[in-house]
C-alpha cells in the first residue's frame, strides 16, 4: 500500500510500504478514507523534535473495517470508523475513569510516530495511508452515523475532543470571559467548543490575519498578539480572562496566557510541547492564585459525546476544512501547512 513515510525534517514522502496485518486477536485492519495534517505533526516536520525517521505518519483517520481480529466483537467488516489517536483498552484503572489517555494497557500510545510514542506497544502504523491495524480497536475505533460525513469524522480523531479537553480542564461558567491563544486548527475548535458552555465572550488571539478572521466567522472577538493583554484587560474591567487555553505549543503563547488570566483564573494548556522543561513563572502563579490544567487529551473519552453534538448539528468542524487533496500529494500538504499559504487551515489527504 501506500503511506506517508517520514524521513526527516521537512522530508516526507509518499511511498509503498508493507500492508497491515493482525498481530493480535484484538486488532482491526481498517482502510482509510480521510486523513488529517495535524499541527503538532509540524513540530518533527520543522525539527522542534528529535524523533526517530522511517515510519508512516498521521493519528487523525477515518475509514472503513477491513477485517477483525477473533477478539473483536463490537466491530464488522464493513463498519464506518473513526479511529481515535490515542490506543487505548477501555478497561483498565485509567480508562475506566475517563483517562484513556493515560492507558495502562497501551502506554499512552499515538498513531503516527513509530516508536517514538508507541508506548508498551513498540511500533504502530500511520493513518496517512491506505491502511492501518488498529490495536484494542473496539475501544479506538468508534462506529460512525451516517450523518456524520468522513470530512466532520476525522476531526473526532483528535483536535476536535482535545479542543474540548482543554475547554473542559478549563472550567467554563456561563457569563466567563474565555481568552484562546492560537488559531490554527485546534484553536479553532477551542472557539466552537469554549461556546458549549455558555460565556459571555470567547477572545481569540493569533497573528495571521486570515485566521483571525476564521475565528471571527465563529463568533469569537479576534485579536492580534500584539494587542492581546491589553484588550483582554479592557474587556474584562482590568482582571484579565477567567479561563486562557493555550492552543499552540509555543512558550510565548504559554507565558501570554499564563500573564492574561485573572487572580483565581483558570490556564488551559492543550498545545503540544516537546521541550522537557519550561520556565514557568511559579511566583507570580502563586500570588495569583492560578489553577494550571495540562496534559494529553483523553480522545477516546469524548468522542461519543462529540458525536452526539456532530449528528444533531451542534457542532459543525466542516469550515475549517481548507484543503482535500489526494494522499499521492502529502508532501504538498504538508509545504502549504507549514508555510501557512493559500489561507490554509486543515489539510485533509483522501487515499
Amino acid at each position: 500500500m501506500k503511506g506517508t513515510v517520514f524521513h526527516g525534517p521537512h522530508d516526507v514522502r509518499v511511498e509503498r510500504v508493507d500492508d497491515p496485518a493482525l498481530k493480535t486477536p484484538t486488532d482491526a485492519i481498517v482502510r482509510i478514507t480521510r486523513a488529517g495534517i495535524c499541527g503538532s505533526d509540524l513540530h518533527f516536520y520543522h525539527g522542534a523534535l528529535p524523533i526517530v525517521p522511517g515510519f508512516v505518519l498521521g493519528h487523525e483517520g477515518v475509514g472503513v473495517i477491513e477485517e477483525v481480529g477473533a477478539g473483536v466483537g463490537g466491530l464488522k467488516k464493513g463498519d464506518r470508523v473513526v479511529v481515535s489517536g490515542v490506543v487505548a483498552c477501555g478497561r483498565c484503572y485509567f480508562c475506566r475513569r475517563g483517562q484513556p489517555s493515560q492507558c495502562a494497557e497501551s502506554g499512552s500510545a499515538v498513531f503516527g510516530y513509530g516508536a517514538n510514542s508507541a508506548g508498551k506497544l513498540g511500533w504502530l502504523g500511520g493513518e496517512q495511508s491506505e491502511a492501518v491495524r488498529v490495536p484494542m480497536a473496539d475501544y479506538t475505533c468508534f462506529p460512525l452515523p451516517d450523518a456524520i460525513d468522513d470530512n466532520a469524522a476525522v476531526f473526532l480523531a483528535d483536535i476536535l475532543p482535545t479542543a474540548f479537553f482543554g475547554t473542559l480542564n478549563g472550567n467554563i461558567r456561563p457569563g466567563d470571559t474565555v481568552a484562546i491563544f492560537g488559531c490554527g486548527p485546534v484553536g479553532l475548535c477551542a472557539v466552537m467548543c469554549a461556546k458549549l458552555f455558555g460565556p459571555a465572550e470567547v477572545i481569540a488571539v493569533d497573528s495571521i490575519p486570515y485566521r483571525l478572521e476564521a475565528a471571527r466567522k465563529l463568533g469569537a472577538l479576534a485579536v492580534n498578539m500584539e494587542q492581546a493583554h491589553q484588550t483582554i484587560l479592557d474587556r474584562t474591567e482590568g482582571r484579565g480572562a477567567d479561563v486562557t487555553i493555550e492552543a499552540v505549543g509555543v512558550e510565548s503563547a504559554l507565558t501570554a496566557a499564563i500573564m492574561a488570566a485573572r487572580g483565581g483564573g483558570t490556564v488551559s494548556v492543550i498545545g503540544v510541547f516537546g521541550t522537557p522543561s519550561f520556565n514557568f513563572p511559579i511566583g507570580y502563579a502563586f500570588a495569583r492564585d492560578l489553577t494550571f490544567r495540562i496534559g494529553l487529551a483523553n480522545i477516546n473519552a469524548h468522542i461519543p459525546e462529540l458525536a452526539r453534538l456532530m449528528e444533531r448539528g451542534t457542532l459543525d468542524p466542516r469550515p475549517l476544512v481548507s484543503h482535500v487533496i489526494p494522499l499521492d500529494d502529502a508532501a504538498r500538504g504538508y509545504e502549504i501547512f507549514s508555510a501557512r499559504t493559500d489561507n490554509v487551515l486543515k489539510v485533509l489527504l483522501k487515499p
